[in-house]
């Protein structure tokens, strides 16, 4: 497993068919096993505290996935 978050990362994974998922997708994995209560608030945190952008359509379909 490899932490990366730029477009050429991206790029470069596809190339070689590695499965990508991003920090939502591993935040949703989190909530599903029980390791995090709450998603909305691990999302919070990325908007607030560390300036992550999540669009507001995003953010909502996620949460209304994960039934919070």
């Amino acid at each position: 497993m490899v932490f990366l978050d730029e477009s050429e990362a991206r790029k470069v994974a596809n190339l070689y068919g590695l499965r990508i998922t991003g920090i939502i997708g591993i935040l949703m994995r989190a909530k599903s096993e029980g390791r995090i209560m709450s998603l909305q608030d691990e999302l919070d945190k990325l908007r607030n505290e560390a300036g992550f952008w999540i669009d507001d359509k995003l953010y909502n379909r996620v949460l209304q996935y994960a039934e919070e």
